[in-house]
C-alpha cells in the first residue's frame, strides 16, 4: 500500500498513550474536488478545532500526521464518555466527494485499516465508527440499511471476505 504523507501544523497534541482503537470517520463533504489533498489543505490551513490522520479518496492514502507521536482531533465530541478517545485512537477519513469514486475509496480505506491493524497489534473488535466514539452520526455513508456497509467494511478487515467480493449492489439498498 503506498502512503503519501503530508504532516497538518495545527490541531494535533503529543500523544503520552497507547493507541487502542483505529476510528473510522467519513468527511461528509460531498463537493466536487473535495478529495484527501483538499482536506489537508484546509486543516492545514489553520485552526480548525478538528482534524484527523489520515484522508482516502479513490487515488490517494494521505497520512497527515505522525500519529506514533501526537494525536490529533476527530473523536472529541464524545468526552470519553465510551471508552474512544482522540489520545487512544487514530483517525481515518474516508472522502465522499461527487467527482470520486467512493467505492475505490471504501475498500483503499479498508486496506488501510488492515495494515494499521497490523502494524499497531489493534483487533477487528477496536476498529470503530465515530459514531461508536461520540454517538454521531459518522461515517453517513455508511449508515444505511442498519448500517449495511459498515458490516461489511468489518467483514473486509476480519478478511471475512475478499476486497474482489465486495458488491456494493447488494448493500446500496
Amino acid at each position: 500500500m503506498q502512503i503519501e504523507k503530508k504532516q497538518i501544523a495545527y490541531n494535533r497534541v503529543a500523544r503520552s498513550g497507547a493507541i487502542k482503537y483505529i476510528v473510522i470517520h467519513d468527511t461528509g463533504n460531498k463537493s466536487k474536488g473535495a478529495n484527501a489533498q483538499a482536506h489537508f489543505n484546509y486543516f492545514n490551513g489553520g485552526n480548525r478545532n478538528s482534524s484527523a490522520d489520515f484522508f482516502v479518496d479513490d487515488k490517494t492514502v494521505l497520512q497527515v500526521n505522525d500519529y506514533t507521536k501526537y494525536y490529533t482531533w476527530h473523536v472529541g465530541d464524545g468526552k470519553g464518555k465510551y471508552g474512544i478517545t482522540n489520545q487512544n485512537s487514530v483517525g481515518i477519513e474516508i472522502c465522499v466527494n461527487a467527482d470520486g469514486n467512493y467505492d475505490t475509496a471504501y475498500l483503499k480505506a479498508a486496506e488501510l485499516t488492515k495494515y494499521l491493524m497490523k502494524q499497531l497489534g489493534i483487533d477487528a473488535s477496536r476498529v470503530v465508527r465515530h459514531y461508536d466514539a461520540s454517538r454521531k452520526n459518522c461515517p453517513a455513508s455508511m449508515s444505511a440499511n442498519n448500517w449495511a456497509l459498515w458490516e461489511k467494511f468489518k467483514q473486509l478487515i476480519r478478511e471475512e471476505i475478499k476486497m474482489a467480493e465486495c458488491k456494493f449492489t447488494d448493500i446500496s439498498g
